[in-house]
């Protein structure tokens, strides 16, 4: 499965953007279209590794959040 196709078949996302790579998986921000403009709560990430892809846990979206966030940029 390519990411478009996880994105296409994820009931949340129907778009996604390359993020930086984190802890060896290669990372993605997914998003509903239809919600851009509303941010409420956690982003959603997919993370892709060794050809498989899953959608990322509370705490790897946090850590995810603290290389790509960070505050002193």
């Amino acid at each position: 499965m390519t990411i478009e196709e996880f994105v296409k078949n994820h009931e949340y996302a129907d778009s996604l953007r390359p993020c930086q790579d984190w802890n060896g998986y290669k990372v993605y921000e997914i998003w509903a279209k239809a919600d851009e403009g509303a941010c409420v709560g956690y982003p959603l990430h997919a993370l892709e590794k060794d050809g498989k892809i899953r959608e990322a846990t509370l705490e790897e979206t946090i850590q995810i959040m603290k290389i790509t966030c960070r505050e002193d940029e």
